[in-house]
């Protein structure tokens, strides 16, 4: 009698002769033989396999957190038992460690899986040994004990079978836990989960897929647990006496920060110093500085950050490669659905399924709002090569300059809607308004600026648009005056050394640069006056480049209203009677020029001042 998943007991009576056989304690996978007398040649015993998971690392760390959530949903019959729990994340992120690590000490548990665990390697982001669903069923059937001539050669009858077996083991007080790794689609993971609603699952892969499955997002480890890391594996590698990461904390630190929290790259960069005792952590520190080495250096043997990433990158297609390879061209920490569509110059709701369907690959993050998207810092420099590689350079340059374009616009729109006081401050020379833009509100103005002021200074801080540098002077040019309107006076100087440093370049737009400087030395001077006096010098500056470019290119009417600013700095720093001097010299070019209007700021600023009545 074939008992496939019967469990016992299993009575048999033979009326005639008045003989019951019985079957009791356990479930049975293979052939059962009940008769009178039986004479039978008994194949050999097939032994279950329910202990292979993989040997776990002694250096793990960071992620306590992380196994307790997932311990959470394992509980039997516990409040937040789920039949299935998936860990996405980026390539080497640690998503096989976490789940073996946590089977491991759920299998410590007493009563939660008696009957063991079955773990299988689907490699589904390996095209040369990616597992198809009905073979790994075949293992997992032969692992239970399953004589391989009472496996059906169907996916659908494996299921089917694999599944009865699972809920007979459960239902036999065996509950099993099983472990898929590496798994790359639903259709490869879903014939193999249990739908007893008593055996658990655990997967892990580099998507988010959809399988009804409880979700966790891995993100990378903080700064200490890095650290820690690296210094485990160091000494686990070279024994407890090898203390290099304990003496050089600094060096440690910055190796960490290189990796950028990834797992996969500590353990290469342990790995590395492993190789050699005698290598200082400073050398490997610096071997990781320049940020377009750095990939090409976190490799040892068959172990390589690049190779993890090409495995995922491999999978798209043509557009969605392109759109990821256009995103590193943003300078600034994350970038806007509407920003990528601009670079891309693609429909902005196309945009966003592309940019979502990147985010479940996690090839890229969801970011602090909706419509916001980042990339982590090795995968910034992977983006950033594959495109220099498979993008002209001057599709790039372009997609730059789309990117730029929009900044200005938006930028220009958003400071002209909320119209602060900064505008009327700069006269005359605040920037020209930028047509395109455009906000419902002063509020959707504030919105945008906030969110987008990481990304606004990286653009005026980064390389300039070959041939367009007066679009990165622009942009400081509005940035600038949004900075100053929200007292972020750091930022603020920063901007206003950029466009000092511009300045001294060939070729630029003189005089955008010293219009820019003027308006930015006013702001700087504003409030050196009324909150930090310290700013004071990096006003004087600014006023002292833009008045040279005015007298360079015999921009007398600009060279008027520069000395004007002059003399608030002048005063500001109680030297009255250089004050006096450049509001006399204005007024003097004022009426040269015949400009009444200039002549009356400049009587205005002398009674503001009370220069005219101090000697």
């Amino acid at each position: 009698m074939a008992a496939v998943g019967a469990q016992g007991p299993v009575p048999r009576k033979d009326p005639a002769a008045g003989v019951e056989n019985r079957i009791s304690g356990g479930v049975f996978l293979g052939t059962v033989i009940q008769g009178h007398t039986v004479n039978v040649n008994l194949p050999q015993t097939i032994t279950p396999a329910l202990g292979g998971l993989p040997p776990i690392s002694d250096f793990f760390t960071g992620r306590d957190r992380e196994i307790g959530e997932l311990l959470q949903v394992l509980v039997p019959g516990g409040a937040q038992t789920a039949p299935a729990s998936l860990v996405a994340g980026l390539a080497g992120i640690g998503k096989t460690e976490l789940i073996v690590q946590t089977a491991r000490r759920a299998l410590q548990k007493q009563d939660w899986f008696p009957g063991g665990v079955l773990f299988v390697d689907m490699f589904g982001y390996d095209p040369e040994r990616r597992l198809p669903p009905e073979h790994a069923l075949d293992g997992l059937l032969r692992a239970l004990g399953m004589p391989p001539q009472c496996i059906p050669p169907g996916l659908q009858d494996r299921s089917r079978l694999y599944r009865s077996a699972l809920a007979a083991l459960a239902g036999a007080g065996s509950r099993i836990l099983v472990v898929l790794d590496n798994v790359s689609s639903a259709d490869q993971a879903r014939p193999l989960l249990p739908t007893d609603g008593r055996t658990a699952a655990v997967l892990s892969s580099r998507d988010t897929l959809d399988l009804g499955a409880r979700l966790f997002e891995l993100d990378v480890i903080d700064e200490t647990s890095a650290i820690d890391m690296l210094d485990r594996a160091v000494r686990e590698a070279r024994g407890p006496g090898d203390t290099r990461v304990q003496d050089s904390p600094d060096e440690a630190a910055a190796i960490a920060r290189s990796c950028a929290g990834l797992p996969l790259a500590l353990r290469i960069a342990a790995a590395l110093l492993a190789d050699s005792p005698a290598r200082p952590l400073s050398s490997l520190a610096q071997a990781l500085e320049a940020e377009h080495l750095r990939l090409n250096r976190l490799r040892r043997q068959d172990r390589a950050v690049l190779s993890a990433f090409d495995l995922s990158y491999e999978r798209l297609d043509p557009l969605h490669a392109r759109v990821f390879q256009l995103l590193p061209l943003n300078a600034g920490p994350d970038i806007s659905t509407q920003a990528a569509a601009v670079m891309a110059d693609i429909d902005w709701y196309e945009t966003e399924e592309l940019l979502q369907d990147l985010a479940r690959a996690h090839l890229i993050e969801p970011g602090r709002a909706w419509g916001r998207w980042r990339l982590h810092d090795l995968v910034r420099l992977y983006a950033d090569e594959i495109g220099k590689n498979h993008i002209g350079a001057d599709d790039r340059e372009e997609a730059r300059r789309s990117l730029y374009k929009y900044y200005i616009v938006m930028v220009s729109a958003a400071v002209y809607a909320r119209r602060t006081f900064t505008i009327d401050r700069a006269e005359p020379f605040h920037p020209p308004r930028i047509p395109g833009g455009r906000f419902r509100s002063n509020e959707d103005a504030r919105e945008w600026l906030d969110g987008e002021r990481p990304n606004l200074m990286a653009a005026v801080t980064a390389p300039p648009l070959e041939g367009r540098r007066v679009w990165s002077v622009a942009l400081a040019w509005f940035v600038g005056l949004h900075l100053s309107s929200k007292w972020l006076f750091d930022d603020l100087v920063t901007v206003t050394e950029t466009v000092l440093a511009m300045s001294h370049l060939t070729n630029g737009s003189r005089g955008a640069e010293a219009k820019t400087l003027a308006a930015l030395g006013r702001e700087l001077e504003h409030h050196a006056s009324h909150e930090k006096p310290d700013l004071r010098a990096c006003a004087f500056d600014a006023q002292a480049r833009a008045l040279a470019i005015f007298r360079e290119h015999h921009a007398r009417k600009w060279e008027a209203w520069a000395l004007v600013n002059f003399s608030r700095l002048f005063h500001g720093n109680q030297q009255l009677h250089k004050a006096r001097e450049a509001l006399a010299q204005a007024e003097a070019i004022f009426h040269e020029l015949g400009d009444q209007g200039g002549l009356d700021a400049a009587h205005y600023v002398r009674d503001c001042l009370r220069l005219s009545d101090q000697v």
